[in-house]
């Protein structure tokens, strides 16, 4: 296993990974189209913004197999940070794929502790995956509740 920055030179393989999360999850069921171009000019421009964590995980074989991302912002009623985590994933069928997961979100946790000082990382389960062993994950890696998240959509 080998974890290593989005860079250039391997965000096409993110790309991928995010259309693989999109698919899987809610989105893939009843979100907007998964759009390849436009999120590869968005994770271009922010390779390099010290504010995002972006992450990305290679198997025993050197293939990408998933990715974590992240970044930091100011409360709204403080100048003090928190860390959101805005995308987590290990493809289904890899070989230690909870290892992996629990690497990718350790890095983004230490990174937003220690390196941009954030008082609360905020993480959750919107994909609907698999959300039990998911749950059990974030148990496992210490979070706990915080509040719950809500949809709302217009229906035409």
């Amino acid at each position: 296993m080998k974890i290593e920055p989005f860079s250039l030179e391997n965000v096409a393989y993110a790309v991928q990974l995010c259309k693989e999360l999109w698919a899987a999850g809610t989105f893939g069921v009843n979100g907007p189209d998964f759009d390849w171009d436009y999120t590869i000019t968005g994770m271009r421009n922010i390779v390099d913004d010290p504010s995002f964590y972006l992450r990305l995980a290679y198997d025993d074989d050197d293939a990408p197999c998933g990715f974590v991302g992240g970044n930091v912002v100011q409360f709204w009623f403080n100048p003090k940070v928190a860390a959101y985590e805005q995308a987590w994933f290990v493809r289904e069928g890899t070989k230690g794929r909870t290892k992996i997961a629990v690497k990718l979100m350790r890095g983004f946790l230490d990174w937003a502790f220690d390196e941009k000082g954030a008082l609360l990382v905020q993480s959750g389960d919107i994909a609907s995956i698999d959300s039990i062993a998911v749950d059990s994950l974030y148990k496992h890696l210490g979070f706990k509740r915080y509040g719950s998240v809500y949809k709302y959509t217009r229906e035409a």
